[in-house]
């Protein structure tokens, strides 16, 4: 079983405004009660060579940083991790992951296979009435995976997606960088009322391990990939600065 190094069933619940939300690191980037002196060593040695950095989205082949910082807040250094922090807490961004441990085939990269996972429940303060929290989460699948585990919240009774919102907020993002609403197969967005009267913006990214995989899920309908993809990044930031 690999652990979270920086979440666990006791971690404090996020009070921001904003939170990014992703899956669980790569394999050189996790703990294992059962790790030995060898593979601790041989973990410490990738993360070396391959230049990754001990923080959330910290593989070098994630490109989350470098997004944030071409779309967010090009203060940041990618590789340095308290100026990524001090943007966090300026801006109220809450970061966390959805699944606190499990186990994993190989030293695979692809949520698909992890397994007997461990999830990050109830992570956030629920909004009260007038209040709203936007969710950025790192892929659809982990999106999805907040309504299917039920990890968003502790009974399905609690809230409500207002489909009709949904729908609309992303005809209108394809229809502005010119993508097929058709070719959805899941949703990216999803607006939720709670019965507390406070809301949830749920609005999901590319995975930024495999960005150019299954674009077509989002949309993509012809465009030049790199165009399309900057210019559906960019909705998706300019929608969590607000």
């Amino acid at each position: 079983m690999e652990n979270h190094p920086r979440i666990n069933i006791l971690t404090p619940l996020i009070n921001h405004p904003k939170i990014i939300l992703g899956s669980f690191p790569t394999w050189a980037l996790t703990g294992q009660d059962s790790d030995s002196i060898e593979t601790r060593e041989k973990k410490s040695k990738e993360k070396t060579k391959n230049g990754d950095m001990d923080f959330f989205y910290g593989s070098s082949i994630n490109r989350f940083w470098d997004w944030y910082k071409i779309f967010y807040d090009g203060e940041i250094e990618t590789n340095n991790v308290e100026t990524i922090k001090g943007s966090l807490n300026r801006n109220s961004i809450g970061i966390t992951d959805i699944i606190i441990s499990c186990d994993r085939l190989n030293q695979s990269s692809l949520d698909k296979h992890l397994t007997n996972r461990i999830y990050n429940h109830n992570f956030f303060r629920y909004p009260q009435k007038g209040e709203t929290i936007k969710i950025l989460c790192t892929s659809k699948g982990v999106m999805n995976e907040m309504f299917i585990k039920q990890v968003l919240l502790k009974s399905p009774k609690q809230f409500k997606i207002d489909a009709d919102t949904s729908n609309n907020f992303q005809r209108l993002v394809l229809e502005k960088i010119k993508g097929n609403y058709r070719l959805l197969k899941n949703p990216f967005y999803n607006s939720i009322e709670l019965e507390s009267g406070g809301s949830i913006e749920c609005f999901s990214i590319p995975s930024p391990g495999s960005p150019y995989r299954r674009l077509i899920d989002f949309g993509l309908n012809g465009s030049p990939v790199q165009e399309y993809l900057d210019s559906y990044l960019k909705e998706v930031f300019d929608w969590f600065k607000n």
